[in-house]
This record gives structure tokens, sequence and C-alpha cells, in this order.
């Protein structure tokens, strides 16, 4: 999307994992900035905002005071000025395009908002080195953030809630990190820096206005803040809006084409046309249709289905297709005026499928997003050598999506005598003795989504010094996500009455035993009702909100002590000690139709309330985290030859877990978990520079992957079951003969179609079986800074890295389990056989 206003970064990068090179060219040196200048950005330095020699500063990636300038570590360090300048105006994508993150799947708000993502509708993580953001650590000013966002899996922190008007700068650590953060550092930390040196009034405003309408952006920040004897200050607020963009409003998104070309030339386009309007045929989600299955008269096993569309004005279906009947219909089904058969028979009918509505044609692509955010920061000297200091925030985001949805029933033609007002297929009849099997496909505009979060976060603490060289730290932190995420629900039990109705069981009197609905009579196969044009009394009869919401809580009490010990021929020997108590709590509620009591069973819950064939429990639960930790770092060698510096760090942490399930007390413990990290940063001369490290890394499993509660989803047959017409495909080479005979040893036909088949596919948490997951990780640099003049310094990184993850904890997906299944050599002992169950009809 291009904007109104264009900025220009030229940029050299080549990186080929696990290689990535940086090459940087600055103006002036970046140790020699005068206090009111913005930090230059360098790979591998750390900001330093001029120290004088021998003023302590803390970098990324270790805890030890140190008067250095350089990190033993590969750190990356982002000035959120340049970043903007080359269009990253949001804190995700100032981290998100960092070069670390750039070559790995990122969770945006239009991802989130499209797909199911951990964090919920809307939510931004950061994934480094492609391990997923549950393995990046995100510290706000070098501490702990808390999570944010809706839904049980909930787990990491959400770049939504800090906007980029108060961010100084971003330090990202390329390395696994738990021996020094603590658990989920294992791909990397991100540590964001706040603005801190604000003096007066500062006043901000931005706005990003897209060529095309949709996905305008605009933000107003104000930040306050008063530097005074002993301490200092800050209040900033900042007003974000973003409009949405809908599909109808990019031409590359208007349509899903299929975009086939010929193979023997590979430039004729081959997509079918549609004839009615001599372009390309539009593929979505089909409209104005009636499935019909089988017959009585055909044998009952599965066969190709016929799909009748109604001719709208305009469409003049008659002029490409012969009406159903004998002569075309392999189920002897006769359609009423108006309606013909397409898709399935020919390549020419298909084209004629109805299968992009406007009502897909509006839904969001990227999402309506407004946030508010105030934050403070300020100390105290409470002594020339204690300071008293805090920080807080809050953060309030919406967003909200504009969506549609299918549902559909199910009913038998012939059923009621012909011309019975209840008949709910009015004008279909069938060949004597034949009866067909119809499924009318409705469509809905009234399936939008919306979330709140409510973001807070305080934090207090005391630091200061013990003597000249040691130093201590202790603060608290509570951060709470309090989120809502509400939907339109089309009722399953509404759907429910209909089917029934449409097997002979009547209307009149009806209501819905979940949603109290008195039964409205419904003609399903309604051309109005197949386009979706529904009355507002039908609206309300088939759909109702509801309104979940997920807390997330976080606390915890950290306290550590570092700097120097004694004095070594080469320099100081450092070290950092400490200790952390943290505790996680999260407690996910679904709305009341997802979440439904069943009234034939008290106490119980049903498995679908609502139509999309997707439900949950409530997930609640809640883990402690004690830690200890150390760090030593020992100077070998000084101002010896090929050697200006030789220095040898070493850390390690030791981390007992204890997480509780809240449904039933249920406990699981993992305690003695001790990783550790060795590094090496040998200085040779004054442009050249090594460095080396080797660690381990722990994750404990998220809080969902051990509570997640009885979550329920649908996936198509057809996409996950290899057994599906499994002669045909072993034919083209998709599946292996092993796969095929154990398909067929499990006696499903050959030509199994799985057509119109939803499998239902459970989730839950894994308490008592996960272990947490470790690594290792090892990583050598070289970095070469030349000076080609006293203004300018070039800079240039190479890094290589090594990153293995064991006991990985991940989820299977529904299409991985089933041919596991079927590709085993063990078939049917294998363990995944044991995890999903066949219908007498073959169908999972």
């Amino acid at each position: 999307m291009g904007t109104e206003s264009v900025n220009i970064q030229t940029r050299l990068k080549s990186a080929a994992a696990p290689i990535a090179l940086t090459f940087a060219l600055v103006a002036q040196p970046v140790l020699a900035q005068d206090e009111d200048e913005d930090p230059i950005v360098l790979d591998d330095e750390s900001t330093v905002e001029s120290a004088d020699e021998g003023q302590s500063i803390i970098v990324t990636g270790s805890r030890i005071r140190r008067s250095e300038a350089t990190s033993a570590s590969p750190l990356q360090i982002i000035d959120p000025v340049i970043a903007r300048a080359a269009g990253a105006n949001q804190t995700a994508e100032i981290v998100q395009n960092s070069p670390i993150a750039n070559g790995s799947q990122q969770i945006t708000a239009a991802i989130s908002s499209n797909a199911v993502a951990n964090g919920g509708l809307g939510a931004q993580t950061v994934s480094l080195r492609g391990l997923g953001a549950e393995r990046t650590l995100v510290l706000l000013n070098s501490r702990r953030a808390g999570p944010a966002g809706t839904r049980g899996a909930v787990s990491s922190f959400d770049l939504n809630v800090l906007p980029s008007s108060i961010v100084e700068s971003v330090e990202i650590l390329k390395d696994g990190a738990s021996s020094i953060y603590g658990s989920d550092a294992v791909a990397g930390v991100v540590n964001i820096i706040t603005k801190r040196g604000t003096d007066g009034l500062e006043l901000n405003a931005f706005t990003s206005l897209p060529f095309s309408s949709g996905g305008e952006e605009f933000s107003a920040s104000a930040a306050w803040g008063k530097e005074f004897d002993r301490g200092h200050i800050m209040l900033a607020g900042e007003y974000f809006h973003q409009n949405e963009v809908r599909r109808m409003d990019r031409d590359y998104l208007d349509c899903d084409y299929d975009y086939l070309f010929r193979t023997e030339t590979g430039d004729e386009r081959v997509d079918l046309i549609d004839p009615r309007t001599g372009s390309y045929w539009c593929d979505g989600a089909p409209w104005g249709h009636v499935w019909a299955y089988y017959a009585s008269n055909v044998p009952q096993t599965p066969s190709p289905a016929t799909l009748f569309q109604y001719s709208y004005p305009g469409d003049n279906l008659g002029n490409y297709l012969q009406p159903a009947g004998p002569a075309v219909n392999p189920f002897d089904v006769d359609a009423p005026e108006g309606w013909y058969p397409v898709s399935v028979l020919t390549p020419a009918s298909e084209a004629l499928t109805n299968s992009y509505h406007p009502f897909e044609q509006k839904s969001t692509v990227i999402p309506e997003v407004e946030r508010y955010t105030i934050y403070a920061d300020g100390s105290f000297d409470i002594s020339d050598t204690i300071q008293l200091y805090g920080e807080g925030l809050f953060n309030k985001r919406r967003t909200y999506i504009d969506s549609y949805s299918q549902f559909y029933n199910f009913g038998y033609t012939g059923l009621y005598a012909p011309g019975d007002p209840d008949d709910p297929f009015p004008g279909w009849s069938s060949a004597p003795g034949a009866v067909a099997f119809l499924s009318p496909t409705g469509l809905l505009d009234n399936y939008d989504n919306e979330v709140t979060v409510d973001y807070y976060r305080g934090l207090l603490g005391l630091t200061g010094d013990i003597s000249k060289k040691i130093g201590f730290d202790v603060h608290g932190q509570y951060s709470r996500s309090d989120g809502k995420y509400k939907l339109d629900q089309i009722l399953q039990d509404v759907i429910s009455q209909q089917t029934d109705r449409a097997f002979g069981a009547g209307c009149a009197g009806l209501v819905t035993p979940i949603s109290n609905r008195q039964c409205l009579q419904i003609n399903w196969v309604d051309p109005r009702i197949m386009a979706g044009d529904f009355t507002p009394e039908e609206e309300a009869y088939f759909t109702e909100t509801e309104t979940g919401r997920t807390l997330y809580e976080q606390m915890y009490i950290e306290a550590s002590l570092s700097g120097e010990l004694f004095e070594l021929p080469a320099g100081p020997f450092g070290f950092a000690v400490g200790g952390v108590i943290r505790r996680d709590e999260i407690d996910d509620l679904p709305g009341h139709i997802t979440y439904a009591p069943d009234p034939d069973n008290p106490g119980e819950f049903v498995d679908n309330a609502f139509s999309n064939n997707f439900s949950s429990g409530h997930t609640f639960g809640h883990s402690t985290t004690k830690e200890l930790f150390g760090e030593i770092e020992i100077p070998v060698f000084r101002d010896q030859p090929f050697a200006q510096s030789f220095v040898l760090s070493a850390a390690g942490r030791l981390t007992n877990v204890e997480a509780v399930r809240g449904s039933d007390g249920f406990s699981d413990s993992s305690n003695g978990n001790f990783t550790y990290k060795l590094m090496a940063n040998w200085q040779i001369n004054d442009w050249v520079r090594l460095r080396g490290t080797y660690g381990t890394s722990f994750r404990a499993p998220a809080l969902f992957e051990q509570f997640l509660a009885d979550q329920v989803s649908g996936a198509r047959q057809v996409t996950i079951d290899p057994c599906v017409r499994w002669a045909e495909s072993l034919g083209e080479g998709t599946i292996s003969q092993r796969v095929a005979a154990n398909c067929a040893a499990e006696g499903i036909p050959s030509d199994h179609t799985g057509a119109g088949i939803q499998a239902q596919v459970f989730t839950s948490g894994g308490i008592g079986v996960l272990d947490p997951e470790t690594s290792r990780a090892w990583t050598a640099s070289i970095i070469l800074t030349p000076q080609l003049g006293p203004d300018t310094d070039l800079a240039f990184t190479v890094d290589y890295f090594d990153i293995k993850v064991e006991g990985e904890i991940a989820q299977l997906a529904s299409a991985d389990i089933l041919y596991s299944c079927y590709d085993s050599e063990d078939y049917p002992n294998s363990e995944f056989c044991d995890l999903f169950e066949r219908g007498q009809d073959g169908n999972p």
C-alpha cells in the first residue's frame, strides 16, 4: 500500500542463515555523541549516552555493570527515528522488520484477525530465528513484561501495548539467554527501552494516507518531563487509530483467482472464464446453492454430489446449462424452475458457480484498530547512594473486523405431501420412488468480531550502591491483561430445530433448548435466503452476540547484586547474583453461547452451541516460578600483542516451576532445571574483534499449553484425510503404497470422497504430560570497525548461529495425526492411530 509521503533509506544487507552479515555506515563515531543527540544505531554496539570514563552501564545480554561499550553476545540496536523514516511507524513494525526477525513468520494484526493465532484477534508478537513468539522473550527497560491478549492461548507480550512514540531504542539479543533472563529466552531477547530524558513538553502527530481508501493511520502523542536535582518524572500519552482495509479496497485482494498457467508454455493463463462476465472466474465462498447427496434408488455409498444453483437476475444460467433432471443429474432429482446443476459436471459449469458474494467483498483484511496509551516513569534519589524508581503503563486496544459465515441444513425431498405448507423444500420433487438428501447452504453477514484489551503494568524498585564497586537492585512488577472478545454467533440449536422440522417434527410451538428462540418457519431453498437476504426477524432468530473474557496476571519480585569484586591484572572481576519469584495466572471463560450449559445433562456443557463447529471450555490455572542466577566476567588479557582485551564470561541459572490446574487443583512440578552460558570476547586491535558464545536454554510449558480446556474446531475431511480417494492419490504419487494399503485395511473404499464432511478436532492442555523444552545455542562473530576518516565509521559484522531445540512442545495438526497413523509401519498399533476415531461411514 502506497502512502502520500515517501521516505527513502539505503541499506545493504545480505543474509543466508545460519550466517548473517550486517553492514552499516554512519556519519560519526558511535561513542562520540553529544548528550542531546539521538543515539546512532549500529549492529552489535550498545547505546551509550555520553558515558564518562568508568561510568557503569547495563548492556542487554548481561546483568554485570560495566564500562565497556561492546558485548560478547551478538546484539543489534534499532533507533525508532531511523525505523520510522523507513516506514515502520508502530512498535510491532519496528521490531518485526528488524533483520533478525524479518526472515521469520510474524503474527501481525492482519494475520491474527484472519486466522487462529496465539493471543487472539489483533495480537502482534515477535518471533526470532523462526522459533515462534513463545521462544522469544520481550523485556521492557530490561525487565520482563507480562503477556496480553484474548482467548486461552495468551502467552507472549503483545507489541500493541507500547506505542512507538515513547520508545527510545530497541535492543535485540540474537542468541539464547535463559541463564541470564529466564524461561522463554530460547531464540533471543527483545529489550524495549523507553524515553527518559524528556525535559519540557513534546507534541507529535502522524498520519499515513494510502493512495487507495482504507488503512489510513492517525496518531497524536504528548509527553511532558521534568528533570530536578534528585530525580525526574515523565508523563506520556498517545492516541492511535487505523481504518480497516476491506477486500474490495484493493485490486489485488478483491478476488481469489486461481492463477493457473499451461505448463508447456508457462505464460498462457488457463483460469476458468465465467461466461456471464467474460472475465476470469473468481473463487471464494460458494453461495446461492443447495447440495444433493444421493437418492433412495441409488446405492447409499459415497458418490458424486450435485450442486444446484439458482439463476439470479442477470445470470441467465439457462443460456449455458440444462435444467436439472434424469438426463444430467445422477440422483434423478428434478429441481424447481430457475435452478441448475453447476460445479461438479464440467469445467464450464464450474465457471458458472457463484463463489464471491458481496459479503465476502466487504470482509476485513486489516482490522479497524483504536488504541489509547498512558505511560509514566519517574525516579527519586532517597540518598546519595539509593534511588527509588517506578513505571506505570495503561493501554486500551479495540480491534474490530467485519466478517460473514456460511451455515447449512439437511433434509429429504418428498418428505411431505405436495403442497403441504410445512414442507421445508417446496417445489422440489424426485422421480418415482427416489428421495434426495439435500443440504441448503445459506450465507449471513452478521458474523463480526470485536476485541477490547485493557493492559495494566506497574513496577516499583530500589537501586543503589552498597560500595563504590557493588550495586543492588530490588524491584517488583504487576501486570494484568483484561481482554473481552465479542462475536456474533449463528446458533446451532436453531439450526438443529430447523433440521428436526425438515425430518418431520413440525415447527408450531417449538422453542430452542439453549437460546430460547421461538421457532420461525424458514424456507431453506428460497433464493432470497440462499443469497443472504434475511429479514431483521430472521436474522435475530438465527444469531446472537456473546462476549468471552480472558484475564492474564503476572507478578514477580526480583533482587540482584552486581559489580566488581576485585582487580585482576587485565581488569576488574565482574559478577552478578540474584533471585526471582514469579506467579502467572490465566482465566479464560468463553461467552454464554460457546460455554452453554447442557439442558439434558446438568453440570455439563454442550459441545457445539453455535454452528461453526468450534467451541472451548473454561481455561484457568496458575504457575509459580522460582529462580536463582549468577554471572561472572574474567578479563584475561589487556594491552597485549594481538589482544587489546580478551574477556571470558559465564552465567548460570537454576529454575523450579510448579503449575496448578484451576479446574481440579492437579499440579505438576519441574524442579532442578539448570542452564548455563559461556562467552568469549577478543578485541584483537582497533578494528578487529572476535566473539563467541555457547549456552543452554529452557522453556517451561506456557499456561495455555498445560491448561487449555476442551477446544473443539472443525476441518474439512478432504483436506486432512489421506484415505480420501486413496487409489487416485496413489496413482498420482501423492501418497505411498503403505498409506494406500493401510487405508484399504481400514475398509475405506478406494473412491471415498469425504465430500461435505466436517471432522471435529479436539484440543486440550497437557499438564502432567508435557516436559520443559531444552535447547543449546552457539554463536561466533567477527566485527570489523575500520576508521575511514575523522567523521566516518564503518562497521561490518558477520554472525554465525546454531540453535537446536529438544523436546519441542508443539500441537500436531489433524492432518499430521492421520497421515502419521496410515504411514506407520506398525499400523494400526501406532500411537497416532489412538488419537482419532472414524464413524461408521468412514469419516473421522
